[in-house]
């Protein structure tokens, strides 16, 4: 009999879960867009604007004491911050600027045509080439180990993903998943995480949104569509940066509140190639195990040369921040090699500190 009750089990898949299987992560995609504007002919036009943004990036961190790695600086912050540039006049802080930097006027194109042209080359390319569409199963395999997790657990597996693609979905599409689409409509209904009659194998949850998703044009209402080739690639519903995760509108505020609600009730948060580059899921975590000390977080990722898990969890603890990290365990495998041998309950189970014993009291009488 194992120890763990329904909802003790929490995965959390980040983009070390999906490189296995051959999708970049994140840092990736920058070098691979760095390579692009070096040497294709169609991307030299953003030389000048992509070294203003990334300079300006690191400028803005250096100001706040952090430089070299210490830099969050992904493709997420890339896309997020010239989404933001392109506002231009329909931003927020627009009527409070009082101008434009002059060096960006003068590298973004006339009215920042090369802002928007570089952000939607960048999604195109990040659907088209990144995040593939189809030959999931020869590549991601081992993400049907979390078929057998939730076999091996005999309840619904929740599990939580950073990540747009769709290896789970592929993979484990022999079990049940529910993702929050009614099946007569093909519409997002949030009721389908909470009022479902026919319990899933599968409650997947995708924090950030999914390449096969886009908004209704006539309606407004999520849908998703089986072949992603059928949504345009500026309308895919997929969400970037660190500080703009909770978009005002379905799914994502729902979405991150089933994250909390979902963390405070498991006993182990199993984190698969997470790097914890974002502030609202390490606000969450950090609530987590501050409400419960027993509550243990798993971080499985490759750890560099020479680290050891001591600094691994040192560097979590003061990256989420939390000041105990004895509740943080970290793991040095790759996600095919954890799936394919260690994802299983006693694994997990041999984690858990030893049940407190309650006190016997003894009468003197």
């Amino acid at each position: 009999m194992h120890p763990f009750k329904r909802d003790e089990i929490l995965i959390l898949l980040g983009a070390g879960a999906s490189s296995d299987a051959g999708i970049p992560h994140s840092a990736k995609m920058i070098q691979e867009v760095e390579s692009l504007i070096k040497e294709a002919r169609d991307w030299a036009c953003f030389k000048d604007l992509y070294n203003y943004v990334r300079s300006s990036i690191y400028h803005s961190e250096g100001i706040r004491g952090r430089f070299g790695n210490d830099v969050n600086y992904n493709i997420e912050r890339l896309v997020n911050t010239l989404n933001e540039i392109a506002k231009k006049r329909e931003h927020t802080l627009y009527p409070f600027v009082g101008a434009w930097d002059p060096t960006l006027a003068e590298v973004a194109g006339r009215d920042f045509e090369l802002v928007v042209r570089l952000r939607n080359e960048i999604l195109r390319r990040l659907r088209e080439k990144w995040l593939p569409r189809k030959g999931y199963s020869a590549s991601a395999g081992y993400l049907k180990n979390i078929i057998k997790l939730q076999q091996e657990f005999a309840h619904p597996l929740r599990v939580f993903t950073l990540n747009y693609d769709l290896c789970v979905e592929r993979t484990c599409a022999e079990a049940v998943i529910e993702r929050g689409f009614r099946k007569d409509t093909g519409t997002w209904d949030w009721r389908q995480f909470i009022d479902n009659v026919e319990e899933p194998n599968i409650y997947l949850y995708k924090l950030h949104g999914s390449t096969d998703w886009t908004y209704d044009k006539d309606t407004d209402d999520l849908i998703y569509f089986d072949d992603p080739d059928g949504i345009e690639d500026d309308d895919a519903a997929m969400i970037f940066g660190t500080s703009y995760k909770l978009e005002y509108r379905d799914p994502f505020l729902f979405l991150a509140y089933q994250f909390r609600q979902w963390t405070l009730e498991t006993r182990i948060i199993v984190s698969i190639g997470y790097g914890f580059g974002d502030e609202h899921i390490n606000k969450i975590i950090q609530q987590a195990l501050n409400r419960d000390k027993q509550r243990l977080l798993l971080s499985i990722s490759p750890f560099e040369d020479k680290r050891t898990e001591a600094d691994q969890r040192a560097d979590i603890a003061r990256t989420i921040p939390y000041r105990n990290p004895e509740q943080i365990i970290c793991g040095s495998f790759c996600a095919r090699e954890f799936m394919s041998q260690h994802l299983c309950l006693g694994y997990l189970a041999q984690l858990l500190p030893a049940p407190v014993e309650p006190f016997l009291v003894v009468s003197t009488n």
